[in-house]
């Protein structure tokens, strides 16, 4: 809608934005995050990628987004079985597999081997070895093809990606320039804090399964937030943010039933209108501004 024009690029996003969405209400159905029978986690994710016009046309890191949410999926079949070396080595496989497109998202490989030991009680040797091998298959055989063509600058290539960081750059988030260009992030960060604090708070009104699931969503959204700080354009990461605050989201517009709650989700409508007028209508936007 931003350009106003059809785009195969703005197709292949969609696309991939709803399969992501038919992932997060699939794993909602399937382990009842929210303990009632709701759409309230997809409904988050759609609204949020709709508002986000930037977003609209492609970009690589469209294509982790269905890998990630489909490995927590796998992540928490694992809850309290030992030997569940299946579904870790697939979990692993697809996160594996997303960060060919977006190298950093490999980094949260050592943090899913947490999740298993702390959270899902499932870790054992087979568990970690699967979880290894998992990693290691699709640079296995990229780096096979890779030597038949003896070229192996398309590795490094990904290698120099994923361990390039900035200096710190929070210091640098102030000004109105900075909050006209990301303001859409500066919502996500705070309904963040605002959410993970309210279940942290709140997480005993939950089976325990539950409780493990959500904590593995604040414990990943918090990561994501440290990660944009040594970004120049936390936007980047925008839509990994979103991925993990969906299912916080929708729990606390869901089943928290007080005023406050109300005036939030009021002030959130709002904010997201206002986002969406700014993205997909920027000329009008900045004609009114």
């Amino acid at each position: 809608m931003p350009s106003s024009a059809f785009d195969y690029g703005c197709l292949a996003s969609l696309v991939l934005v709803l399969l992501t969405g038919y992932v997060l209400m699939e794993t909602n159905n399937t382990f009842q995050v929210l303990r009632v029978r709701s759409r309230m986690v997809v409904s988050v994710w759609l609204l949020a990628c709709a508002c986000f016009g930037e977003f609209h046309n492609f970009q690589p890191i469209h294509a982790t987004l269905p890998c990630l949410a489909l490995s927590y999926y796998l992540l928490f079949r694992t809850y309290q079985r030992p030997q569940a070396v299946t579904d870790v080595f697939h979990a692993f496989l697809l996160l594996s597999l997303g960060s060919l497109a977006y190298p950093p998202l490999l980094l949260f490989a050592p943090f899913y081997l947490w999740y298993l030991l702390v959270f899902m009680r499932s870790m054992s040797l087979r568990v970690f070895l699967a979880a290894v091998i998992g990693v290691l298959t699709p640079f296995w055989f990229w780096g096979g093809w890779l030597m038949i063509q003896d070229d192996f600058g398309p590795l490094l290539e990904w290698w120099s990606r994923m361990t390039e960081f900035e200096s710190l750059s929070y210091a640098l988030w102030v000004g109105k320039a900075f909050l006209m260009q990301h303001a859409d992030y500066l919502l996500l960060l705070t309904l963040t804090v605002w959410v993970s604090v309210y279940y942290l708070i709140n997480s005993f009104d939950d089976k325990i399964r539950t409780r493990m699931m959500l904590y593995i969503y604040i414990f990943q959204a918090v990561l994501v937030v440290l990660y944009s700080a040594f970004l120049a354009d936390p936007s980047q990461v925008q839509l990994l943010l979103l991925l993990n605050l969906s299912p916080l989201v929708a729990h606390y517009f869901t089943l928290r039933q007080t005023w406050v709650s109300l005036i939030v989700f009021l002030l959130t409508l709002l904010a997201f209108a206002g986002l969406a007028f700014q993205s997909l209508l920027p000329e009008v936007f900045y004609k009114l501004c």
